[in-house]
């Protein structure tokens, strides 16, 4: 087993083709591999790669050093460590503890993904963090987070004859789409969120840390926030835009205006967006937070797996 570096045209194809069977559950690594990230590995099955060919949506084909039954998995090396691993049992935990450290130039702050492969990861990084030092304690995660992962079914999908009803809002309220000019009267809205959804305990969230998150986001995903006679009250925003997927998540109404339909309406809106580009639209919930876990179910989405995220 060995990390090979995900660099060239070729890899980034051979990544699109490892993930996709797989991207309901990693969209936001696909995100990354469609962006081409340079902080990308592959973990592949021996030190030795197989010539393979990639057969392109032309029909035409490329050569490649590996094929998708060389890769057992992919990983963003970053502060934030984004991965796709169907199958951790076939990776070798003690090479990865004694490998990773070469490949890592920062301390890992999250884990986030499907929730076997994450566990696995948080043990090998949790003596990443402690920097292998086998007489210095492991550096376990702060808080650790726990979410069904959900899939919007089509009407086909679902078996049913028509698409869900779209949210009717009683009137007085507009849904608009979010630009940099809204960054300001959007803070509120997403500092509340992030302290109730991502807070780490003893970590207060900043000011400047709301500012750099909203930033991304209206810069590099969608964003929908719902308005009450022109004041917004409820926002919500794509968070990954994968290769056939698209992550739904910051859904986020100020208390004094929730069990108004106004998130459903939200997600709705992100959800005809997404499919009219031809993705189709994933989120995950808290595994407690029935109200949406049900709202969710009632716009179309079905539960397809676990998810977790780690925070250091």
């Amino acid at each position: 087993m060995t990390l090979i570096p995900v660099e060239t045209p070729e890899d980034f194809l051979l990544a699109q083709q490892f993930i996709i069977p797989h991207e309901e559950t990693c969209a936001s690594l696909a995100s990354l591999v469609r962006r081409k990230s340079d902080k990308l590995v592959f973990i592949t099955t021996s030190d030795e790669p197989v010539v393979s060919t990639l057969r392109l949506g032309s029909g035409t084909v490329r050569p490649s050093a590996y094929s998708t039954t060389d890769v057992l998995g992919i990983l963003n090396l970053d502060s934030t460590i984004y991965h796709c691993i169907p199958d951790p049992s076939l990776l070798d935990a003690d090479f990865l503890k004694e490998q990773l450290p070469y490949h890592m130039k920062k301390p890992v702050r999250c884990i986030s993904g499907e929730e076997k492969a994450t566990n696995f990861l948080i043990e090998i990084f949790n003596l990443v963090n402690g920097g292998f030092d086998t007489a210095a304690p492991t550096q376990p995660p702060k808080i650790i987070y726990s979410y069904k992962m959900m899939r919007w079914l089509s009407a086909s999908e679902a078996g049913v004859s028509k698409p869900p009803a779209e949210t009717v809002l009683s009137g007085g309220e507009e849904i608009i789409r979010c630009t940099e000019h809204d960054m300001e009267i959007l803070h509120p809205l997403q500092k509340d969120y992030m302290k109730e959804e991502v807070a780490v305990p003893g970590r207060p969230i900043t000011d400047a840390e709301v500012d750099i998150s909203l930033r991304q986001i209206l810069k590099n995903q969608l964003c929908f926030a719902l308005t009450v006679d022109g004041d917004i009250v409820a926002k919500a925003n794509t968070n990954a835009i994968g290769i056939n997927c698209v992550q739904i998540g910051g859904v986020y109404t100020h208390p004094l205006y929730r069990r108004n339909g106004y998130a459903g309406a939200l997600v709705q809106a992100l959800c005809n967006r997404a499919l009219r580009s031809g993705k189709k639209p994933v989120l995950f919930v808290k595994e407690k937070n029935m109200p949406a876990f049900t709202l969710y179910r009632k716009l179309g989405f079905e539960e397809c797996g676990r998810y977790t995220i780690a925070y250091y």
